[in-house]
């Protein structure tokens, strides 16, 4: 199993102790460019896709879960999974 695998493992498995560096890691594999915007959101890009916000945490070093789960269902990652899982 590769770093992306255990990576997308995690964040389906632990979505309430992701880091920041975690969702950084996905978006980075997944081909998306990071854009700071004014405060302390940062936004993903990735061309043929929407954009995808990412509060960073003022307190604890967690994002908030509900961000996770939409990355998960909008991503697809679940199935990003499966099919690793078949080869």
């Amino acid at each position: 199993m590769g770093a992306f695998e255990k990576l997308v493992g995690k964040i389906i498995s632990k979505p309430d102790k992701i880091t920041k560096n975690d969702c950084f890691r996905l978006f980075e594999f997944l081909g998306f460019t990071k854009k700071k915007k004014p405060g302390s959101e940062i936004v993903f890009h990735r061309k043929g896709s929407i954009a995808f916000p990412l509060p960073t945490p003022k307190k604890g070093k967690y994002i908030k879960i509900e961000y996770i789960k939409r990355f998960i269902q909008l991503l697809e990652l679940e199935d990003y999974l499966e099919s690793y899982k078949e080869d």
